[in-house]
């Protein structure tokens, strides 16, 4: 994998208007989706697979960041509400021949496997990314990180956090 965009799920409905599993995405959340879909084309990002979270409003999320683009979406019940190293193990599992994956997940894993991938960097702008990380994804934000060796592995600081996109 030479590219990683760790996305968290865009705005839901608030906890407790049904079970956290099936809550749908607001209007807003709908927006923030195809937001970051256009965002990742504007960039020149294609995944090779999007692999998302199967509770609601991650699989919607997903479902309009693809929109019509022949990017294949994979769903995994091992996302939702994954740790750092399950998030990465389930990587290892449905995205270990790609070389671009989009993620779509949720807090506190997102940041937290951000986190964790990103290498120390003295890039310019990059201790504001990594402090955007570490204060948490905001809903539909995304950490993209960008390794140099396209078949390389998912391990901590690895990585360089080169951009974080949000709605």
């Amino acid at each position: 994998m030479a590219l990683l965009v760790v996305l968290r799920h865009a705005q839901a409905v608030p906890a407790g208007a049904g079970p956290d599993h099936a809550r749908p995405l607001t209007a807003r959340g709908e927006d923030e989706a195809r937001a970051v879909g256009r965002a990742l084309r504007e960039r020149g990002i294609a995944p090779d697979v999007v692999v998302c979270s199967d509770a609601a409003r991650a699989r919607r999320t997903a479902e309009l960041v693809v929109a019509d683009a022949p990017w294949p979406l994979v769903e995994d019940p091992d996302v939702y509400e994954a740790s750092p190293a399950r998030l990465g193990a389930v990587l290892e599992q449905r995205a270990a021949d790609a070389t671009t994956t989009v993620l779509v997940c949720h807090e506190p894993g997102a940041s937290g496997l951000s986190v964790a991938l990103a290498g120390p960097s003295s890039a310019p702008g990059a201790a504001d990314r990594r402090a955007q990380v570490l204060g948490g994804l905001g809903t539909a934000c995304a950490a993209v990180l960008r390794w140099d060796d396209e078949h390389a592995q998912l391990l901590p600081a690895s990585a360089d956090l080169v951009d974080v996109l949000g709605p």
